[in-house]
C-alpha cells in the first residue's frame, strides 16, 4: 500500500487569493491599487494574490516589482454559466460567448504556464457546474470548494465538497479551493490557500499547487501535516484555539473517523480510496485538505 502525501515537500505556507475582481470588470469597484493595498494591510498577511477581472486581463505592471505581496495575472472566463479562473497567464485569447470550449481553452492555458480553476460550482443554482460535466472535462487542477462570494450573498451554495467527492472517487484527482471572489472591501479575507513552498516566487507557489501542496482555507490554521507508519496526523495550528474538530473523509465523501482536540489521526486501511480531512471550529470557521490518494499494489 502507498500513500501519496501531497504535503511532504519542504517549505513554509504562503497566504493568497485565486479570486479578486477590481473596477476593470463589470462588477466591480475599486481600483487595483486599492485592492492591492486592501490585501496587504494591518493584520490581512497575504503572500500572494491573483487579479481575475472578467473575460479581460488587467495589466499589473505598475505593480509588479511590490516586495510585500507577489500579484499574479489571471483572468475569469465566460459572461455567465461555466465560469473558470485562468491563473498565471499573459495572453487572453477566449470567446467569452462559448460555452462549449473549455476543453480547448484549458489546453490554451496550460500552455502559457498556467492553472485552470472551476468556479462555484453551486451558485446561483445547484447545478452551476455538474458533476457530469466536470468528469467530461480535462485539464484543469481544481474546483473552488469554497466561495465566500456565494457564501455572503446567499446565491446558492458556497461548499462544494459533494461534487468534489464524487470527481474524487471516480479516480479524478482534482484539488479544493477556497477563494474569496472579492468584490466588496468588507468580504475580503473569508476565503484562501495557503500553499506549502520553498519560495516566495510565482513559480514555487504554482509548482506547489499543482502538485497539491496547499489547504483552503474559512479561518482555520493547520500545521505538521504528516504521514508515518500508514497513520495520517495534522495538527491545530493557531494556539489561541484551544481545541477544533477533525474529520476524515474517504470515497463516495463517507465519514472515516471524526475527533476533537489538537492532533488528528488516522490509520489508513488500504480500501479507502483516498483520505481527505476537514478540520473545523464551533463558530464555523473551516479548512479543507487535499487528498491523500492511497494506492495498492
Amino acid at each position: 500500500m502507498k500513500i501519496i502525501n501531497p504535503y511532504d515537500y519542504k517549505g513554509e505556507f504562503y497566504k493568497g487569493n485565486l479570486h479578486t475582481h477590481t473596477e476593470n470588470s463589470p462588477c466591480g469597484h475599486y481600483s487595483l491599487k486599492d485592492v492591492i493595498n486592501m490585501y496587504t494591510s494591518y493584520k490581512m498577511e497575504y503572500d500572494f494574490l491573483a487579479i481575475t477581472d472578467h473575460y479581460k486581463l488587467t495589466d499589473l505592471s505598475k505593480y509588479s516589482d511590490r516586495e510585500d505581496i507577489l500579484l499574479i495575472q489571471g483572468v475569469e472566463h465566460k459572461k455567465c454559466d461555466h465560469q473558470t479562473l485562468g491563473i498565471n497567464i499573459s495572453k487572453y485569447d477566449d470567446d467569452e460567448d462559448d460555452d462549449n470550449n473549455h476543453n480547448e481553452l484549458f489546453k490554451k492555458i496550460n500552455n502559457q504556464g498556467g492553472i485552470n480553476i472551476i468556479c462555484h460550482p453551486h451558485m446561483g443554482k445547484e447545478e452551476y457546474w455538474t458533476y457530469e460535466e466536470l468528469l467530461k472535462l480535462d485539464g484543469y487542477t481544481g474546483i473552488e470548494v469554497f466561495n465566500n462570494n456565494v457564501r455572503m450573498d446567499c446565491k446558492g451554495r458556497a461548499v462544494a465538497t459533494d461534487v468534489w467527492d464524487k470527481l474524487l472517487s471516480a479516480g479524478k484527482i482534482v484539488f479544493g479551493f477556497a477563494n474569496d471572489d472579492m468584490h466588496l472591501f468588507s468580504r475580503v479575507g473569508g476565503g484562501y490557500n495557503m500553499v506549502l513552498s520553498e519560495e516566495k516566487t510565482i513559480d514555487s507557489i504554482l509548482n506547489a499547487i499543482r502538485r497539491g501542496s496547499f489547504y483552503a482555507s474559512f479561518g482555520i490554521k493547520v500545521k505538521n501535516i504528516e504521514v508515518k507508519d500508514n497513520i495520517i496526523s495534522v495538527e491545530n495550528g493557531d494556539a489561541r484555539v484551544p481545541y477544533v474538530f477533525f474529520k476524515f473523509i474517504g470515497k463516495d465523501g463517507v465519514t472515516l473517523k471524526e475527533e476533537k482536540g489538537n492532533k488528528g489521526t488516522y490509520e489508513v486501511k488500504g480500501d479507502e480510496g483516498y483520505v481527505r480531512i476537514e478540520v473545523y471550529r464551533e463558530d464555523g470557521a473551516r479548512a479543507w485538505l487535499q487528498p491523500f490518494v492511497i494506492e495498492n499494489n
